[in-house]
């Protein structure tokens, strides 16, 4: 098959089963990018992903997208209609052309003021767009605020979305037992309202549990606010900040930690949890976050109520008391359902049932 995929940048989250594509023997793989990756991303240490046999086009012209938009019989990927120059006008250059269209794209239907504008956006992008696409690759599809909900309400045919999710190469970070006379609960990422670190610093400081110590590895705009919260709580002799370092130790902090707790309002993913989860550490994640689509509760850990302080609290409490696991057992099956060689044979068979 013919695959050509089409990106902002070639995204670290799309990489690993993108270049698994291109390993399956009758396969050809494109990846159509504006810039190899963000000055932004650059600075925090992200590298450019290995592309493996994967025929990288950056920056095309307008007669380079008009040839691999419309390869007859290709199956092409636009990541996105909206905001990004390089998918839309690859889409675009592909109408009336023999090729099988797919939409990706992350979860929207984050609450708030810009819902309703956003779905009467997303609705008329449908209205126009749908009769075009084979189907919708949703990354956070599940759950009461899921993308499958939100992109069904707009007007795409619910039997053409389908879940998917990002994806990371796996880490040669495994769990090992650390000797501590405290339990370890983990946060790793941006400390900004979203995410809702002070609801898990006010679960924390309720938890009853005098042994255990609350790690948060990130920077932010709000890292002083949750500071001066730890303090009224009571709770900063037992809170630890680190404000960045490279991947390869926060790998490792995932792999020492007890659970890693993902709190946010919204999150149209969430890859730390396929990072912790990869290193056999169970995951505490909202249900607006779209990596719990990733969650089996008391598998591999727990959903709570997004907003809820208790229901996390109710969690940690369950975790704590109830939950039992082989973290390495956990970390090889979760590399393997969760990696790329597994996930490019999804899309792939996903991407034939859907051009039936």
């Amino acid at each position: 098959m013919n695959f050509v995929f089409w990106h902002p940048y070639l995204m670290f989250h799309q990489a690993a089963y993108i270049r698994e594509l291109a390993n399956i023997p009758g396969n050809t793989v494109h990846w159509c990018v504006e810039e190899e990756l963000p000055r932004s991303y650059r600075e925090r240490g992200y590298p450019v992903p290995d592309t493996g046999k994967v025929q990288v086009h950056l920056a095309p012209t307008s007669e380079q997208i008009g040839e691999l938009a419309t390869v007859p019989g290709s199956v092409q990927v636009f990541f996105g209609l909206r905001g990004f120059p390089l998918p839309t006008s690859a889409f675009k250059a592909s109408l009336g052309a023999p090729v099988h269209r797919f939409l990706m794209s992350e979860n929207r239907y984050e609450p708030g003021a810009q819902l309703l504008p956003r779905w009467l956006i997303y609705t008329w992008d449908a209205l126009r767009y749908r009769r075009h696409l084979c189907g919708v690759f949703c990354i956070g599809y599940s759950g009461r605020y899921g993308g499958a909900r939100f992109f069904s309400a707009c007007g795409h045919p619910g039997d053409r979305i389908v879940p998917f999710l990002h994806v990371v190469d796996s880490t040669p970070g495994q769990h090992v037992p650390v000797q501590r006379d405290h339990k370890e609960i983990l946060y790793v990422g941006q400390l900004i309202v979203r995410k809702r670190v002070d609801l898990l610093l006010t679960a924390f400081s309720q938890l009853n549990l005098p042994s255990a110590r609350l790690r948060i590895i990130g920077k932010g705009e709000e890292e002083q606010n949750l500071k001066q919260l730890a303090n009224q709580l009571g709770i900063a002799d037992r809170v630890s900040y680190s404000q960045g370092m490279p991947n390869a130790e926060i790998v490792a902090a995932m792999a020492a930690a007890d659970v890693l707790v993902l709190p946010s309002k919204f999150d149209g993913w969430g890859v730390v949890v396929n990072e912790a989860l990869m290193v056999g550490t169970p995951v505490i994640c909202s249900d607006r976050c779209g990596a719990s689509d990733l969650i089996d509760n008391g598998r591999n850990g727990y959903i709570f109520e997004a907003n809820n302080a208790h229901a996390l609290l109710d969690r940690l409490r369950s975790f704590y008391k109830e939950f039992h696991w082989n973290r390495a057992e956990l970390a090889a099956t979760e590399s393997t359902r969760l990696g790329g060689t597994a996930v490019a044979a999804r899309f792939q068979r996903l991407a034939q049932q859907l051009t039936k």
